[in-house]
C-alpha cells in the first residue's frame, strides 16, 4: 500500500532480472561513446551492492563472449537514501566508486514520514540533526576512501541546508535552477572554516527547531 516501502528501484531490478540485464547491457554498450557512471538507487545493504555488482559482472562477461565492445572504465555508485546504508557507508565506500546522498528520501526514511502526505508534514524535518548526522557519516566515509560524494535533493538548494553540507565536506550539490543564484552567493561568501564550524555545531544540537534557529542566526549576514 505504501509504494515508498515497496518493490521499487533496485529491489524491482532484482525481482525482474530480465529487465535489469537489458538495461545493463544497453548501458555498457553505450559506454563506448562516452564517460558512463552507473548508480544504483534504494540500496539498503552491502548484500544489495554485491548482488548489483554480480549482475554487472555477468553482463560484462556476456558482452565479452559475444565480442560486443564496452568501456572498461565504467564507474559504479550508489544512492544513499536509506539509513541502513548510511550507517554502513564505511563498508559501502570500499565496494563502489562514488555515492550520491538523496536527502529527500533519506529524510523520509529517517523520520518515518511520507513526504507527500500533508497530514504529517510537521514530521518531515530537513534540519533534524539526526539527518545531518547520517549525511556526515556517509560523506566522511566516502571522502576518507578518496571516493566522490555528492548530494541530490531539496536540501542542496536550501541555503541553510547547503551551508551545513559544505561544512560536512560535500562539494557537489544538485538543485532546481531557481536556487542556483542564492546558493552561489552562499558558496562565494561563506568561508569554508566557518561552514565546518557551523556543521559541527548543528551536529551537536538535539532538535530540528534548534538547528533552524541556530542556522538562521549564524548565517544572518550572508543570507540577508
Amino acid at each position: 500500500e505504501n509504494p515508498f516501502l515497496g518493490n521499487r528501484a533496485l529491489r524491482l531490478c532484482f525481482d525482474r532480472p530480465d529487465i535489469f540485464r537489458t538495461q545493463l547491457r544497453a548501458a555498457f554498450r553505450a559506454s563506448v561513446y562516452g564517460n558512463l557512471w552507473l548508480m544504483f538507487p534504494m540500496v539498503a545493504s552491502i548484500d544489495d551492492i554485491f548482488r548489483a555488482k554480480q549482475a554487472v559482472f555477468e553482463v560484462k562477461k556476456e558482452l565479452t563472449d559475444e565480442n560486443i565492445a564496452f568501456s572498461p572504465d565504467v564507474k559504479l555508485g550508489i544512492m544513499i537514501e536509506i539509513p541502513s546504508i548510511a550507517l554502513l557507508a564505511d563498508f559501502a565506500a570500499k565496494e563502489v566508486d562514488f555515492a550520491s546522498i538523496g536527502t529527500n528520501d533519506l529524510c523520509q526514511y529517517t523520520m518515518a514520514v511520507d513526504r507527500l502526505n500533508p497530514a504529517v508534514n510537521e514530521y518531515y524535518q530537513s534540519y533534524n540533526p539526526a539527518l545531518f548526522r547520517l549525511i556526515h557519516l556517509a560523506a566522511k566515509s566516502f571522502l576518507e576512501n578518496g571516493k566522490p560524494v555528492c548530494v541530490c535533493g531539496e536540501l542542496g538548494g536550501d541555503r541553510l541546508g547547503a551551508a551545513v553540507l559544505m561544512g560536512l565536506g560535500v562539494r557537489k550539490l544538485s538543485m532546481n535552477i531557481s536556487s542556483v543564484a542564492q546558493i552561489r552567493k552562499l558558496v562565494n561568501e561563506l568561508p569554508m572554516k566557518k561552514a565546518e564550524q557551523i556543521a559541527a555545531n548543528v551536529l551537536a544540537l538535539s532538535s530540528a527547531k534548534e538547528a533552524e534557529q541556530y542556522l538562521n542566526s549564524a548565517l544572518k549576514e550572508i543570507l540577508s
